[in-house]
């Protein structure tokens, strides 16, 4: 008989992905907020790299996400989809709220 934790393995390591992704997110978010109150365009230009990375790393764990969905975890993955969601949504407002300073000679 298959030991019920071999088949939670596959659907915890997508769910472990999306939530570093989301940390991952957040840890961008304050990056981009801590160079616009510096004002700092070197800092901001690494901070909207990081936010890029982490969009990336959001998108692929919601694929994964739906990728992975089954009826014994379907109301955890939807959760955890939620937030990825939320997570996407929110640094989405930052990068359309964040706007490069144009060099001044």
């Amino acid at each position: 008989m298959t030991d019920v934790k071999q088949h939670q393995m596959p659907m915890r390591h997508v769910v472990d992905n999306a939530e570093k992704a989301i940390q991952i997110a957040k840890d961008a978010e304050m990056a981009v907020r801590h160079a616009q109150l510096e004002s700092n365009p070197n800092k901001l230009s690494a901070a909207m790299a990081e936010m890029e990375a982490a969009q990336h790393a959001l998108t692929n764990a919601q694929r994964e996400l739906v990728a992975q969905d089954d009826e014994r975890f379907h109301q955890q993955l939807t959760q955890v989809e939620e937030q990825v969601t939320a997570a996407l949504h929110s640094l989405d407002a930052i990068a359309a709220n964040t706007q490069q300073p144009k060099q001044v000679r």
